[in-house]
């Protein structure tokens, strides 16, 4: 039993520590509404301050009460859209117009006071409904912000709560902003990996079950010529050499379908430890995978696969000797030995994975006799 066979390297994302900034946004994102509920304490202050009676106080709080649940209820459900251009969720719609339900039957009661939400549902249009529901939302709150002070006829006291609105309005755009720009990089990047995975797909396909395939037919081809020519024994040679072939190919099957999945580098070195007793070879392993950098494991574990493969195929070795320590990797055999200059037997595939993330690795001669691979990388994960 062999290990599974590798091919060409599963493109990684080096910069996948970005994919957390959404999943952040999923399971926090009604944290970050809550900070900004904070600024409730204003319109609170005002009820609690100015001459409100005792029945128009309960009112006033009960409204804003109201207000901040059904915010904080809309960004814990729908945070997953924050800044990505709105959901389309029906619910969405109904809690941002039942929030400005609240901001219309609080302005005959408490008057300026709800000018204090304002912010909060230009912030909830732009970041949760997209741009045409804030574009909405941002009218009418610069038409209110100036009419109710001038209805009330107190445009003076007005002045602070006017200058928050259109601060925060900038404020929310820029970070939104901000957001779709990530978001579309997000997407390009996405894009990109996508294309080069095909890329790396279509090359296992032609450079290797493409050349198992024709060797197949070639082999085929001459053991047919010679049973023609009845020449049993040579033909026999030919056809035990055509099912070897066979097996190769199906080996370059399971490579390509099994490299589209990462492997974990513990995991890894427990499955090549299997492969290596069932094919009775000595596995000798000094270090442990946590002294690899985990952005980087993914990598390791596939030049590692590649090069016990290699072993367990060419190598007639008994002995192999792996070593992990931070910022280098490298695996020794007692076999045959192989010159770093040939260009088979996934050298340039391991040295193509190395450059991936930033690292070198260099093949030659081994201490044991056979041969060495070494991998030296940045002992922080980071591209040297």
């Amino acid at each position: 039993m062999s290990p599974r066979q590798p091919g060409s390297a599963p493109v990684d994302d080096p910069l996948c520590g970005l994919d957390e900034d959404q999943k952040f946004w999923d399971r926090r994102g009604w944290l970050v509404a809550g900070v900004w509920v904070i600024f409730l304490v204003f319109p609170v202050l005002d009820l609690l301050v100015e001459d409100y009676s005792l029945p128009t106080r309960i009112i006033g709080l009960a409204l804003i009460a109201l207000f901040a649940t059904v915010y904080l209820q809309s960004y814990s459900k729908f945070s997953s859209k924050i800044g990505q251009g709105g959901t389309s969720a029906r619910r969405a719609h109904v809690n941002f117009l039942v929030l400005c339900a609240i901001i219309v039957l609080g302005i005959p009661v408490v008057g300026l006071t709800t000018m204090g939400l304002f912010p909060f549902i230009t912030s909830f249009a732009i970041f949760l409904l997209g741009r045409r529901w804030a574009i909405a939302a941002y009218s009418a709150v610069l038409v209110l912000s100036f009419a109710l002070p001038i209805i009330y006829g107190q445009f003076m006291d007005a002045i602070f709560l006017i200058g928050l609105n259109l601060v925060l309005m900038v404020v929310y755009a820029i970070t939104v902003a901000a957001i779709r720009r990530s978001t579309e990089a997000e997407k390009m990047r996405s894009d990109y990996l996508l294309v080069a995975e095909q890329e790396r797909v279509a090359r296992d396909v032609h450079d290797g079950i493409g050349h198992s395939l024709t060797a197949l037919n070639l082999k085929a081809q001459l053991a047919l010529r010679l049973l023609d020519q009845e020449q049993y024994a040579r033909a026999r040679g030919e056809l035990e050499q055509l099912s070897a072939l066979a097996v190769d190919a199906l080996d370059s099957v399971r490579t390509t379908v099994q490299g589209l999945s990462r492997q974990d580098l513990a995991a890894e070195l427990a499955e090549l430890r299997k492969a290596c007793n069932d094919n009775n070879l000595e596995f000798t392993v000094a270090g442990s995978a946590e002294q690899v950098p985990m952005q980087l494991r993914s990598h390791v574990a596939w030049i590692l696969r590649e090069a016990v493969t290699n072993v367990l195929r060419h190598a007639h070795a008994s002995r192999i000797v792996l070593q992990l320590e931070s910022g280098h990797v490298s695996i020794e055999d007692d076999g045959d030995g192989l010159q770093a200059s040939t260009p088979g037997h996934g050298i340039r595939g391991m040295q193509e994975r190395a450059k991936q993330f930033g690292a070198s690795c260099t093949v030659g001669a081994s201490r044991l006799g056979g041969t060495s691979v070494q991998v030296a990388f940045a002992a922080d994960g980071n591209a040297r």
